[in-house]
């Protein structure tokens, strides 16, 4: 047994040297807020869909220009053969052996039955769900950032209450050993405080790796160093948080929370796109100037080798009939579409009701939780202080000073864990109004 502890031990120092040794950076939620915003591959991805739905917009609005072409063609005219009516031969046909033909078009759309106009404001459209989109992402980021900060943040607690308790239960073994030298208690009682103090350490060093392995995950999502072992600020138990009515976050949510304004646009898109749908049933009208410089010229026969430069302008006026066919169906369909899109938003509505009133009971419940574990640590720590001094006056066994002493550390623990809970419902109430 003894051999055991040993090697424990010398683990544990070891690893201990290790963990010191690695570079460590204490971070602010600012800081981490910054860093996140800066460095989130997510965040990168939505910041360039915005930036391709500002193209759409420019090629969207590109269609109301004039289409403007060049052709030109250069080839090699093999000599015609003339041939009677039995298919026998009488004579070639005397062309030229080069032809050439250049031309210069524009086409002007007049009429396009509100094609390019929708198409524009589709285009508009999505670039506001893609800046929407990133908005919902930067959110999604911060809470997900908070919440790695605050498991941090337990660990460090969790690391410094199992500190102090193997400082503790170090001095409790010491001093049981001279009652066990005196005779006054048995080899049991040493035994059961030396597998308490190395669960202890082995808790202690478990803590450390996790504080290792969640460093790691946000160095990664901040763009650090991945070996930084970070530390959050210990100032954020004590910040201020503001809360207030549960109505202010409803309404604040219907007019900012960034998936109900998506579902809003969606609608929007649905219509657009119904009116896109009716467009397809429209004639469409453009005015077409051309210049062509042909060469020889194919009107006459035999064909001359001179050049002919010819120019015109054309009004053309197309109508698709075959698309009546499938009229009825296609509005159908997008009349559906759009009926979808509203009821998404109000689903999206309901869903902003339960989350916000889930987020506000919860940061109530939590704050509650502080205070009744508040006042039940205080009752633990002084539970322990009398089973410690009764169990060294032989009033007590080592079973209730030990329950004693797991009573005291669950309820540091308990604590902490309520403290920084409260402040992830907090963020989480933010979130779901559209303030975060």
């Amino acid at each position: 047994m003894k051999s055991y502890i040993y090697y424990i031990l010398a683990g544990f120092l070891a690893f201990t040297v290790s963990l010191n040794g690695q570079n460590t950076y204490r971070l602010t939620v600012d800081e981490l807020f910054e860093r996140g915003l800066q460095n989130s591959i997510t965040i990168q991805s939505s910041v360039v869909k915005t930036q391709i739905a500002e193209d759409k917009i420019s090629l969207a609005k590109n269609k109301q220009l004039p289409d403007i072409s060049a052709s030109g063609l250069f080839g090699y005219v093999g000599t015609p053969i003339i041939l009677d009516k039995d298919f026998s031969f009488l004579k070639h046909s005397n062309t030229p052996d080069w032809k050439q033909n250049y031309q210069l078009a524009a086409t002007q759309p007049i009429y396009q039955g509100g094609r390019i106009k929708n198409s524009i404001e589709k285009a508009k459209l999505e670039d506001v769900v893609a800046r929407l989109s990133l908005q919902k992402d930067k959110s999604d980021l911060k809470l997900w950032l908070m919440g790695k900060y605050l498991d941090l943040f337990n660990l460090y607690k969790s690391k410094d209450v199992y500190a102090q308790n193997i400082e503790e239960a170090k001095v409790r073994l010491h001093d049981i050993e001279k009652m066990k030298e005196q005779g006054m208690i048995t080899t049991n009682d040493v035994l059961r405080s030396k597998l308490v103090l190395t669960n202890y350490e082995l808790v202690y060093k478990e803590t450390e790796n996790n504080i290792t392995i969640i460093s790691q995950q946000l160095d990664i999502v901040i763009g650090m160093d991945e070996n930084t072992i970070l530390q959050p600020d210990q100032a954020i138990l004590t910040s201020k948080l503001n809360i207030g009515y549960e109505t202010d976050y409803v309404y604040q949510a219907y007019t900012q929370y960034p998936e109900l304004r998506i579902a809003e646009t969606n609608i929007a898109l649905a219509q657009n796109n119904l009116k896109l749908t009716k467009a397809d049933y429209l004639p469409t009208l453009s005015l077409q100037a051309s210049n062509t410089l042909a060469r020889p010229i194919p009107n006459v026969s035999p064909a001359q080798d001179l050049y002919l430069n010819a120019w015109g302008v054309t009004l053309n006026l197309t109508y698709h009939i075959s698309a009546l066919f499938d009229k009825k169906r296609n509005t159908s369909t997008a009349k559906h579409q759009v009926y979808l899109q509203e009821l998404a938003k109000e689903q999206q509505k309901q869903n902003i009701r339960t989350e916000v009133k889930s987020a506000f009971v919860k940061h109530q419940e939590a704050l509650d939780r502080i205070k009744a574990l508040d006042e039940s640590l205080t009752q633990a720590k002084e539970n322990y202080r009398i089973v410690k001094n009764k169990y060294f006056n032989q009033l007590a066994i080592l079973t209730d000073l030990l329950d004693a002493n797991t009573v005291q550390l669950e309820a540091e623990l308990q604590l902490t864990s309520a403290k920084t809970n409260a402040i992830y419902t907090y963020y989480q109430l933010q979130k779901v109004s559209g303030n975060l």
